[in-house]
């Protein structure tokens, strides 16, 4: 989707709206092309009209697992790219940045636990067909269809 629509403002001229506490929070940061510094935001404004700035209206996940699309920057513009099936009616959620994050009240310490049950009685193994990690030889073997659950 996309490009993110919006006004682009210098970095320098960001960073007075920032210090003002004036930031629409609708921005993304653009970078230059080596990735290595802010040159400026996109910002569609404080209250963007949802049918010229839809993305805007997309929301942050709290778990990463309800992530369900990806920014990324392409030619100096934002994208979202899908990055799972989702069902209809599925609210869309693109994960902001930590900063952003930590901003709008998510715990991103607890972001990425993971929420499975945990069994440290084993080495873990990796599948050398597909790489997934496995808890175990016997693990290894149901995925790979040679232990008893897979006959």
């Amino acid at each position: 989707f996309g490009p993110y629509s919006g006004k682009f403002i210098p970095a320098a001229e960001y960073e007075v709206i920032k210090a003002a506490k004036m930031e629409s929070g609708n921005a993304w940061e653009i970078r230059d092309q080596f990735n290595n510094k802010t040159v400026g935001y996109i910002d569609p404004g404080m209250n963007p009209d949802p049918q010229l700035h839809w993305m805007a209206k997309i929301n942050c996940p709290t778990k990463t697992q309800e992530q369900n699309l990806v920014g990324f920057q392409l030619a100096g513009q934002i994208y979202y790219r899908v990055i799972m099936d989702i069902p209809y009616g599925k609210e869309l959620l693109v994960w902001y940045g930590k900063t952003y994050a930590e901003e709008i009240g998510i715990e991103v310490e607890t972001v990425d636990k993971y929420t499975g049950d945990e069994d440290h009685t084993e080495e873990a193994v990796k599948c050398g067909y597909c790489g997934t990690g496995m808890g175990g030889e016997q693990k290894l073997e149901d995925h790979l269809g040679m232990g008893d659950n897979g006959s």
